[in-house]
């Protein structure tokens, strides 16, 4: 129509312009424009039962479309011959019909692909319908259209018991665990890429197709000894089977900030903190009349008044050589962009033909820098090439390539301060520059600006290349031979280089040059990875009559070797010249050179009858080079078993057919764990050397530390779980879910065995003495549904929750700041308190607590202890379990309740994705730094939090008293100051809107969508301001909220 109408407007417009051509113009009208006529079709749709009400009925490839009414029936106008009438509803097999002018009949058949949908498991796809074990999965559908860096920050809440530890910092990744870590070992999960080992972080998150978990022992155990505590299976995308070529683009570009930041005190509030805290500690002001009146003039008016001044008191002022501050510096403004931009480019080319299919995908970001100072930036590349190739019937060859490269240029370090960019000591009435441009500090405080702009550069390069050459055979009918070879390189370069700067003081005049980046130096480090890994493997499956029988068997090696080197020297010729050869201080050179290697052989049965009762027995044998060779095998079972209830007569009968599916199943099976987090080899024990720091002669004398003592029967430690699930599907496919209930037993964790003799001079050994328990479960369900009108819409809703507990450990006092039997992992023992003093008498009717506030003499507004006891004194008593004095468990760090929310529709091009994340419970105590530690430290700068401080005149303050001598009493653990941690965030919104086919294949582009997104945009919680639930320390770098605009274009 739309092309018909310009020819129309065309020839009209030409008329007008010339009136002898109208004769003409009017019979090419009716020449060239043939006559097409827009009919009503009509129709009913049916099922099996009778008529469906809400049925979708649509022109493909245009918004015109009805539902159907009461009886299943459906009138849809403009409709031309040829056209292709689309009819939809969920839960049924979608149909395609094209008009010929007679009216449609469609009777719908209901869709198994709900319970046809396959899982990728170890080795192998199965049915959902089919599984026995605990494996929760998402598609990429999670992943795309977010402004995401890293793979793990699109699956935080996605899985239940999927637990994700992210963070905002570039270049940093994400962190996996499954169903909650255990108490004094490692709990890291096997990541799998297309079934090879690799960092999740590395990879482009656009090229992921699915991820499932593997979370129960009988899901993992194919994996072996490094599966123990679950298994990440990522696959990839790749082409399809005679599809044309299709060329795929998507570029966003977001603004990141901070999702919050500590807010700190202004310089007349910092001020009054200070003179109130220091009356009370030694009875006099911390500054002085003269001090506080231009702190309070600059405050009152910064345009007409300077931020230092030179003191009359010399002794403040060095004798007229430094400045005295009283600027009024907001340095969270200072220090942080309020947003900065992050990049991301995808391109991938995909199609197949009979034989062959190609999947090629190109991906780009830049993520910029959130720090107004210094150079942060990461930038990363993706390549990644997928090919599979039918030889014959029976021959099936494929091979994936992928190149990762990272490049991080980070912030400066000092000698103190690490990867912290701002300190406790950063004092408001300090500028950011003196006014003659030199940074401010002069010895005495420390200027992160100045650090991170002047203290040099930190970059770090990391190159990773996988090769992954697969073969298929299936000669026969049923069965399959494969054999698949991986090889991998990976190379890490850092280089650090610390430049010294100069501090001045009033008048420009030189004072020193700063302390903790001199002296200047340079240091480099390259580490060096390969990693080879074969697996053959062969399955044949049968059905006889009700009886199907599926088995497998195979082997699998895998070998890596790392080697390492670094060098560094100080004190260099030129600030500026970064290179060893230009340096003339001492050298120091380090190096290192491991290696592991695994033999494996695993087999899997499988057995199921009449679709109702399902089995599986899964093994391996593992041998593992981190052990001695006495002890170096492990064999690793497993069992599994399901009921499809839905599957009886009697129960469809009882039920009327209700459930689609009804699964009860269970699990046990026991790992090894060779990932004892002490080293590459806990049987051995490893020399050492270095260099006195003093000058014997001329020369500066080595030496060489002897190991430490090593027990030699350590062996694996072993992890044993039982599962017991469920799994429902009903309303033709609409609502779907699953419960588990878990416990999982570590036995043989590693840890100080019996104490040795004092005389011995040597620590004990580790020894496998330790167990701990971990209970939990989890739960999901989705509703997915259409209306009448045609708008379709989803709700996920998923919950979980574990502990852990000690049940072994040597401890037999139970002395606490030590794992003792019985402990709950995360425990936090403290006092219990009563608020503040509010009087002297209060003090003095109170129980004396000199050993828990450090002997100071209490005043009203200190903090006042619970005697529980009832013995006089607030103490620890013996500090063990039987005997804790006055304290108590008062909290858990442990974050508990993890729930994920997911809501999403779409209607005529328009769709909407929401997804909240959160936990339930959790217990923290107030962080020290900005909320702590300024009760124990001059140098340490308050919080805003807390200017709600105890006076006379604010006595239901939640702060005690303002003073210097007052750490000992706030740095306890006690109830006063354990903050519920437990949180709500909204951590991604989609909006996005794809063109009608009609326009955008115009210009011969198959798809156009553009989308907005927001991640973190707002979080529900009561910790204090500044303090991210997500984080423990203020100081950590901060999450990223962002708001982005994306297009995707598809050819």
């Amino acid at each position: 129509m739309l092309k018909i109408t310009r020819q129309v407007t065309l020839l009209l417009l030409a008329g007008a312009l010339s009136f002898p051509a109208y004769s003409y113009a009017t019979q090419a009208t009716e020449v060239l424009v043939p006559e097409v006529t827009q009919e009503k079709v009509t129709g009913t749709v049916k099922d099996a039962l009778g008529p469906v009400i809400g049925a979708s009925v649509m022109v493909k490839g245009t918004t015109n479309g009805v539902i159907t009414d009461l009886e299943g029936k459906f009138s849809l106008n403009d409709v031309k011959k040829g056209d292709i009438i689309v009819i939809s509803y969920i839960g049924y097999v979608t149909q395609e019909i094209p008009y010929t002018g007679k009216p449609i009949q469609v009777k719908l058949a209901e869709d198994s692909k709900a319970l046809e949908e396959v899982v990728v498991v170890g080795y192998a796809t199965v049915k959902k319908a089919n599984l026995t074990g605990a494996v929760s999965a998402v598609d990429g559908k999670v992943l795309e259209d977010r402004p995401i860096v890293n793979l793990g920050q699109g699956l935080q809440g996605a899985i239940p018991n999927l637990n994700v530890t992210t963070s905002g910092r570039p270049g940093q990744g994400s962190s996996f665990n499954i169903r909650g870590t255990t108490a004094m070992s490692g709990s890291s999960p096997l990541v799998l890429v297309d079934g090879v080992e690799m960092d999740p972080n590395l990879i482009n998150p656009q090229d992921v197709k699915s991820v499932s978990v593997l979370k129960d022992a009988a899901s993992a155990s194919i994996y072996g000894a490094r599966a123990a505590y679950g298994v990440v299976l990522i696959t990839t995308k790749g082409g399809r089977k005679d599809q044309p070529t299709q060329v795929s683009f998507d570029a966003s570009v977001s603004f990141n900030g901070p999702t919050t930041r500590p807010t700190y005190m202004n310089s007349m509030q910092y001020a009054t903190w200070m003179n109130t805290a220091q009356q009370n500690t030694v009875g006099r002001d911390y500054f002085d009349a003269e001090w506080m009146q231009h702190i309070e003039a600059y405050y009152k008016d910064p345009v007409n008044n300077s931020p230092v001044f030179i003191h009359s008191d010399p002794s403040i002022s060095k004798n007229g050589t430094k400045y005295t501050y009283a600027g009024n510096t907001n340095w969270m403004k200072e220090l942080y962009k309020k947003n900065y931009p992050v990049q991301k480019y995808n391109v991938n080319i995909s199609g197949g033909g009979k034989k062959a299919t190609y999947y090629t995908s190109l991906g780009y970001t830049d993520q910029g820098l959130l720090i107004r100072f210094g150079n942060e930036q990461f930038k990363k590349f993706n390549v990644m090439n997928n090919i599979n190739y039918d030889v014959n019937d029976w021959l099936h060859l494929s091979m994936k390539t992928s190149f990762n490269r990272t490049k991080l240029r980070g912030l400066n370090q000092d000698n103190v301060h690490g990867d912290n960019f701002m300190g406790g000591d950063t004092r408001p009435i300090m500028p950011v520059k003196h006014p003659d441009g030199n940074w401010a500090g002069q010895g005495d405080f420390t200027n992160f600006p100045a650090i991170l702009e002047d203290g040099g550069s930190r970059l770090t390069n990391k190159n990773d290349l996988w090769n992954t050459i697969t073969m298929k055979l299936t000669p026969i009918k049923g069965m399959s031979i494969n054999m698949d070879y991986t090889f991998n390189y990976y190379s890490e370069n850092n280089k650090v280089h610390m430049k010294s700067f100069d501090e001045y003081g009033a008048n420009g005049q030189f004072l020193q040059t700063f302390a903790w980046t001199n002296p200047n130096s340079v240091s480099q480090s390259q580490a060096n990875d390969t990693y080879n890994a074969f697996n053959f493997f062969g399955d044949y499956e049968k059905t006889l009559g009700r009886h199907y029988l599926k088995g497998m068997i195979g082997y699998n090696q895998e070998s890596k070797h790392t080697t390492g080197f670094n060098a560094g020297r100080e004190q260099l010729i030129s600030n500026d010249l970064g290179s060893l050869s230009y340096a003339t201080g001492d050298r120091w050179v380090g190096s290192s050179d491991n290696s592991w290697a695994t033999r494996s052989g695993f087999f899997r049965i499988n057995y199921g009858y009449d679709e109702r009762y399902l089995l599986e027995v899964n093994g391996r044998y593992d041998l593992s080079s981190k052990f001695p060779k006495h002890d170096r095998a492990v064999f690793n079972p497993s069992f599994s078993a399901a009921w499809r209830l839905s599957n009886e007569s009697w129960f469809k009968s009882w039920t009327n057919s209700f459930f689609d599916e009804l699964k009860i199943r269970g699990s046990y099976g026991s790992l090894g764990n060779q990932a004892l987090n002490n080293g590459w080899y806990a049987y051995l024990s490893n020399y050492s050397t270095g260099q006195i720091s003093w000058i014997m002669g001329s020369n500066q004398p080595q030496y060489v530390v002897p190991g430490g003592l090593v027990s030699s029967s350590i062996t694996w430690e072993t992890v044993t779980q039982w599962d017991l699930g469920l799994d429902f599907n009903f309303l033709n496919s609409r609502l779907k879910g699953a419960f588990d209930y878990y416990q999982r037993r570590t036995s043989d964790i590693l840890a100080a065995g019996k104490i040795l003799p004092g005389v011995l001079g040597a620590n004990e050994p580790q020894e496998n003495a330790a167990e701990s328990l971990t209970k939990g479960w989890e739960f999901e369900i989705s509703w997915n549904d259409q209306l009448a009108n045609g708008f379709h819409y989803t709700v996920g809703f998923n919950l979980s929750d574990y502990q852990s507990e000690v049940t072994k450990f040597d401890n037999e006092s139970k002395e606490l700041g030590n794992w003792y039997v019985g402990q709950k992992q995360g425990e936090i023992w403290g006092y219990e308190t009563y608020g503040l003093f509010q009087s002297e008498q209060e003090i003095a009717g109170a129980a004396n607590q000199d050993k828990v506030s450090g002997g100071i003499k209490l005043m009203p507004g200190d903090i006042r202890f619970v005697d529980r006891n009832n013995d006089g004194v607030i103490d620890w008593g013996d500090n063990t379990v039987d005997n804790p004095g006055d304290k108590k468990i008062i909290g858990n760090s442990t974050p508990r309740y993890h729930y994920g929310i997911n809501l999403g529709a779409d209607w005529k091009g328009f769709d909407l994705g929401i997804f909240f994340q959160g936990v339930g419970k959790r217990d923290l105590y107030l962080p020290g730094t900005s909320f702590r530690s300024h009760y124990g430290s001059e140098w340490q700068v308050p919080s805003a939090y807390n200017n709600d401080y105890w006076t006379e005149e604010n006595t239901g303050a939640y702060f005690p008293r303002a003073r210097f001598n007052g750490g000992s009493a706030i740095n306890q653990a006690q109830t006063r100051y354990m903050v519920d941690a437990s949180y709500c965030r909204l951590k991604s919104v989609s909006i996005g809107y794809t063109l009608p086919k009609v326009l955008t294949q115009k210009a011969s582009i198959e798809k156009i969508r553009i989308y907005f997104t927001g991640e973190n945009l707002f979080t529900i919680s009561d910790t204090p301001d500044g303090l991210d639930p997500e984080l423990d320390n203020p100081y950590t770098y901060p999450m990223q909220r962002s708001l982005s605009v994306g297009l995707s274009l598809t050819f």
